[in-house]
């Protein structure tokens, strides 16, 4: 994965795009029902054109054969669409949909304590820095040691404490701690680096090298519940997954439909008695109207509506396949190397910019004398005039709706237009705007 590029980019940006739209989404390759599912296509052609040519070439010859596979193919064509399959590859979808999406959102994000460290926590003192950076770091450090019971690509990442020591994500006498703990209890040992920084805060608060009100104390400490829930709610998809019945049901019920369709699809060649010459005279193509041969004809050599069908629903449930691990390696898991390193970096830096000195700048509407900017504000577009529709009001007239150019100012509307320029000397040193500041236009409409 590239870090450089913008990581929350919506792929289908260019979707909406008139003619190219929908066929930029059948150009894409990456997290594609194509890629998910072509050796299973292949594999599924492969089966049916093999059958037909058998059929074609070498049944056909024997009299006893012949209406031995056409009463197998006729009878798979019948029955074939008693299984539910709409409902059950539908339904089965929807409910992996909904825990993968649910699965997500409980991903824990430590922005929310790192700004209240930055508040509750000031300070420019080695200490109160240190003290900020410790909790941030065993804070992504409980989160990590859960990823790496759930997902396969963080254990191959951080697979002992020496790689998270090497990683500076924990000390060498923490990961003694860890030890221990570890050989004391056989379950999961997430919660360790959340009570070391819950009494880091405390032991600070008691000896007095932080003042922090009880109920400001209560919240920071209260935000902790946030990360501890989250890894627990992570932990529990893990303990409790997808009913294995119901995947089997699921994949059962799609599988044995296209494996009818391997004859129930199939062309069958009708007697010469029963082919229908009236209904398209023009054609060579075999057609018949009589039952049963009226479900297997006309004969195009490539039956694309059942793959099409095989594309719709075999695609349907390799998405569900894919979405039931998204802690794996497919194209739609979670990015979460990327989520460990941005959480830690932006966690880091929350906590260090706190040393710098803000200074409040005075707001550019006060400078200019506005205390309400006027609605609706105009914001400069690179393409200089810009045209947008304006309702006009009458007491006497209907509403009625035309378009102006607002960089032409009209006589009934009035324009705010001040320069905040710094050319006079004689405003120098006296809070007027310097000589790059921009100029500011509002609009009111009479």
């Amino acid at each position: 994965m590239s870090y450089g590029k913008n990581m929350y980019a919506n792929q289908y940006q260019d979707t909406s795009k008139r003619c190219r739209g929908s066929f930029y989404l059948f150009a894409v390759w990456k997290n594609s029902v194509f890629k998910l599912i072509w050796h299973e296509f292949i594999l599924f052609a492969t089966f049916y054109f093999f059958i037909s040519f058998v059929y074609r070439v070498i049944i056909f010859e024997n009299p006893e054969s012949r209406a031995l596979f056409e009463m197998i193919c006729v009878f798979a064509s019948r029955f074939m669409h008693q299984i539910p399959i709409t409902f059950l590859t539908g339904f089965y979808v929807s409910q992996v949909v909904s825990r993968w999406w649910g699965q997500f959102m409980t991903l824990p994000w430590p922005d929310k304590i790192a700004l209240k460290l930055v508040t509750f926590v000031p300070g420019k003192a080695l200490f109160h820095k240190n003290l900020r950076l410790t909790v941030m770091r065993y804070i992504n450090l409980s989160t990590i040691l859960v990823y790496r019971l759930v997902s396969l690509k963080v254990k191959k990442r951080f697979p002992t404490h020496k790689t998270l020591i090497d990683a500076k994500l924990m000390l060498p006498h923490e990961a003694e701690r860890l030890e221990k703990i570890d050989a004391r209890t056989p379950h999961e040992s997430s919660w360790a680096p959340l009570l070391w920084a819950n009494k880091l805060l405390q032991k600070a608060r008691s000896e007095e090298k932080i003042k922090v009100e009880p109920p400001l104390f209560g919240n920071l400490i209260s935000s902790f519940d946030f990360i501890d829930s989250a890894n627990r709610k992570i932990l529990n998809y893990g303990l409790v997954n997808f009913p294995l019945a119901y995947t089997q049901v699921a994949v059962f019920s799609v599988y044995c439909y296209f494996l009818a369709s391997l004859f129930g699809k199939q062309y069958l060649i009708p007697n010469e008695t029963q082919i229908n010459e009236n209904a398209f005279p023009h054609s060579n193509v075999t057609f018949a109207t009589l039952s049963p041969w009226q479900n297997h004809t006309p004969d195009f050599f490539i039956p694309i509506f059942t793959f099409v069908e095989f594309l719709s629903y075999a695609g349907w449930i390799k998405v569900a396949e894919t979405l039931l691990n998204p802690f794996g390696d497919d194209d739609e898991d979670f990015c979460i190397n990327y989520i460990i390193d941005r959480n830690l970096q932006v966690s880091y830096l929350i906590v260090d910019v706190a040393d710098n000195d803000f200074e409040m700048a005075k707001d550019p509407f006060l400078e200019a004398g506005i205390d309400i900017p006027p609605m609706p504000p105009h914001i400069p577009t690179p393409t200089g005039s810009l045209k947008r529709s304006v309702k006009k009001f009458s007491n006497n007239e209907d509403e009625e709706r035309r378009t102006e150019d607002i960089s032409t100012p009209s006589p009934n509307k009035s324009l705010y237009m001040t320069v905040l320029s710094g050319d006079n000397s004689e405003n120098e040193g006296k809070g007027s705007p310097s000589n790059e500041s921009k100029l500011l236009h509002h609009e009111s409409f009479a």
